[in-house]
């Protein structure tokens, strides 16, 4: 008999691993460390294993997805909170390690989620520098909104830990100038990206790193990951307000200061905006539609590999919505 392709979930824990093969319903556990990462490879060799789906659960996931993906096994890693809404509507009220990882596999043979191309080593060494100089940067805002406040030795306090963030932050620019420049893939497309007024070093670095997908699929996928589509929200006759939902909040955040740079001194941005605000529709409104145009122009040119250039005549496009 022809054997059945199996789907796989996989409940991850910082201690522990919950998999679940569906549908011959084998259920196991192992350590999340090395011997049990390695023991868990081995075992779905003895399968038909069409996929497995796992949770982002805030890197720890990524130890034994690269593992799978190393042997060639396909690998899909998914936002935790469509597990959660797929298990409510198949009628899984319960939560436990286990029911996860069953919710998981059903999951994957339901929906056949997209695989998912994890990251290099060097590309993974930027993010995580990235990531930390995010963190760096709301810490430091946060110190110096607190300063205001205080008198005293906790003023100097805070004024220290204020200058080490600076001086962290510089050594991270550093590192991460040195890390994008290392391979000439990421040379040619930062210098791309920045070709846009309103894309400086740290956008183009951070989208480099925080979103792969850049150039790779359509404006309305790339708009979906980042969390700036409109979604509708109509039923019936009623007609509700198209509203943003999900995706990558670290990448929204760069995009939202370069919008607003770029909002001044874009031609095409500036019309657009200043046309939106015409048609009396709210600034943050008209903010959130410059920076979903702005990544379609980021996603086109990655696509094209051609710089930005300033249009001699707007399109119609370009200055409506």
């Amino acid at each position: 008999m022809q054997q059945r392709s199996q789907w796989v979930g996989i409940d991850v824990s910082k201690a522990t691993l919950d998999i679940y093969i569906r549908p011959i319903a084998q259920q196991f556990q192992v350590q999340n460390q090395a011997l049990g990462i390695a023991d868990l490879v081995k075992r779905p060799q003895a399968f038909e294993i069409e996929q497995v789906i796992v949770e982002s659960t805030g890197g720890l996931e990524l130890e034994v997805a690269q593992a799978l993906q190393d042997v060639g096994i396909a690998v899909s890693i998914i936002n935790p909170r469509q597990g959660r809404d797929f298990a409510k509507a198949s009628g899984k009220l319960a939560k436990t390690d286990r029911i996860d990882a069953a919710v998981l596999a059903h999951f994957g043979e339901a929906l056949r989620p997209a695989i998912t191309v994890l990251a290099s080593d060097q590309d993974r060494a930027l993010q995580e520098a990235v990531t930390r100089r995010r963190q760096l940067v709301e810490m430091l805002s946060a110190e110096k909104n607190r300063r205001a406040s205080l008198r005293g030795t906790m003023r100097q306090n805070v004024d220290t830990h204020i200058e080490w963030l600076e001086e962290h932050i510089e050594d991270l620019d550093e590192e991460i100038e040195e890390l994008s420049q290392s391979q000439v893939e990421w040379q040619a497309r930062i210098a791309l990206l920045k070709t846009v007024p309103g894309v400086g070093p740290v956008i183009a670095t951070t989208l480099m790193a925080a979103l792969p997908e850049l150039g790779t699929v359509s404006d309305k996928r790339i708009s979906a990951l980042v969390g700036v589509a409109p979604f509708n929200r109509d039923s019936g006759k009623f007609r509700g307000s198209h509203m943003i939902w999900g995706g990558r909040a670290n990448i929204r955040a760069v995009l939202y200061m370069g919008t607003l740079v770029a909002g001044r001194y874009n031609p095409v941005l500036k019309a657009f905006y200043e046309r939106l605000l015409g048609q009396g529709k709210a600034k943050k409104v008209a903010l959130i539609a410059c920076m979903h145009k702005l990544l379609r122009i980021l996603n086109a040119m990655i696509r094209d590999l051609k710089p930005w250039r300033v249009p001699e005549v707007l399109r119609p496009d370009e200055i409506c919505c």
